[in-house]
């Protein structure tokens, strides 16, 4: 990735390689129809980022245009949606975390007296004794768990987190800062959520959860529906928007938020690229196999955010149907793809990521470093590429910037 030389595009173009993968189900005159607006409902998520105004934590992230690094890669535009610096929290996934949570109190408010309130009244402490009783839950490698812990924070609300044993103890510290109890589980991000499906069963505990499974989908759509609000955003700051989006997937929750409110928002709709670690392609996979399908690794990766193994099985009228091609990345990839951001080509930016936040960049690269790829995906100087910064700096070292 040092030296980011795009290839000669004259020369004849062989077969995809082996990490990319085109969707065969993806069908471009698709139009976004109820199967996906049940997953991603686009009508009022205008309304909903006005709202949010009424937070005084809550700022209008920036989209970075990135010139020296479009020209370097043979394409006209890069530019990356900067989620290190939303809420001051450093992670796209404080929308969803919060906005859940304001989903299930506002609506408990709603049934039990027939009107609707907003989200300033309930930061006021409005109508406390029908929202007091909650107590708000969920499994996270880290910064879901955050958002969650936020958001209950915010409305007063008692949390509980369950964090697998490779959560870093800065993570740790992160959401008991935000006032939420922290029960570490001996297992995988798969193995945290079952046991905070088990004591939340048992303790009548509300669970704010990014994955669906069986009978559990309203709230995930909830999360992703937060998700959103970023995507209302970036259309409102580029005109006339991208021609292909990277997006790095775990189970799921941002990509089909992304993926769906622009599907629904433009004609023709951008070429959508699903990124995942080679240890967690989970996503890859399930694109295969034609259906919800683990991943071929054990989800190791630095990638913590992307570190899953099965999808979010509600999001695959989107994603699965919607998609137009799925790539893996090396770990390798992920120190020169955060150095690169932090240290840029001159004239862009300088941008804060962590390992997961500078995936797609990581794809982008390894595909505009690929022949056979650049031409698959219909790349070049007419190509204007969104990516999604989703997270801030973690706390790796940099080293020093590329040569």
């Amino acid at each position: 990735m040092g030296t980011l030389a795009c290839y000669d595009p004259g020369m004849t173009t062989p077969s995809p390689p082996a990490w990319l993968a085109k969707n065969p189900r993806a069908d471009r005159a698709l139009p976004f129809g109820r199967a996906q607006q049940f997953v991603v409902n686009p009508n009022g998520v205008p309304e909903l980022l006005d709202e949010l105004g009424q937070c005084p934590a809550h700022r209008v992230t920036p989209l970075h245009a990135l010139p020296a690094l479009a020209a370097r890669l043979g394409l006209g535009e890069v530019r990356i949606k900067d989620e290190s610096q939303r809420f001051g929290f450093g992670a796209f996934k404080a929308l969803g975390g919060v906005l859940a949570v304001y989903n299930v109190l506002s609506g408990a408010v709603g049934e039990a007296y027939h009107f609707s309130t907003d989200f300033a009244a309930l930061l006021r402490g409005a109508h406390a004794e029908v929202t007091s009783k909650y107590v708000f839950t969920t499994a996270s490698s880290g910064n879901h768990g955050r958002s969650v812990a936020a958001g209950a924070k915010l409305f007063g609300n008692r949390c509980v987190i369950f964090l697998p044993k490779f959560t870093s103890a800065d993570k740790e510290a992160a959401i008991r800062a935000r006032g939420a109890e922290v029960v570490r589980v001996d297992g995988d991000y798969d193995t945290a959520v079952a046991e905070c499906r088990r004591q939340a069963e048992a303790k009548g505990w509300t669970i704010i959860s990014d994955t669906s499974w069986e009978g559990y989908e309203s709230i995930p759509r909830s999360v992703m529906r937060g998700y959103t609000v970023l995507v209302e955003e970036i259309i409102r700051q580029w005109r006339p928007g991208p021609t292909h989006v990277f997006v790095q997937a775990g189970v799921g929750g941002l990509a089909a938020a992304v993926f769906g409110y622009l599907w629904a928002r433009y004609e023709p709709r951008p070429t959508f690229i699903v990124v995942e670690p080679r240890s967690a392609d989970c996503w890859f996979q399930s694109n295969q196999l034609g259906k919800p399908a683990p991943a071929s690794g054990n989800a190791d990766t630095a990638m913590g955010g992307l570190a899953c193994r099965e999808i979010s099985p509600v999001t695959w009228p989107v994603i699965g149907l919607g998609a137009d091609w799925f790539m893996t990345i090396e770990e390798e990839s992920v120190l020169p793809a955060r150095r690169l951001l932090a240290h840029p080509l001159e004239g862009d930016p300088a941008i804060v990521s962590g390992p997961s936040g500078c995936a797609g960049l990581a794809g982008l690269v390894r595909v505009c470093t690929d022949e056979a790829a650049f031409k698959a995906l219909g790349l070049g100087k007419h190509a204007r590429v969104l990516l999604i910064n989703s997270e801030g700096d973690l706390g790796e070292p940099l080293g020093e910037p590329l040569g």
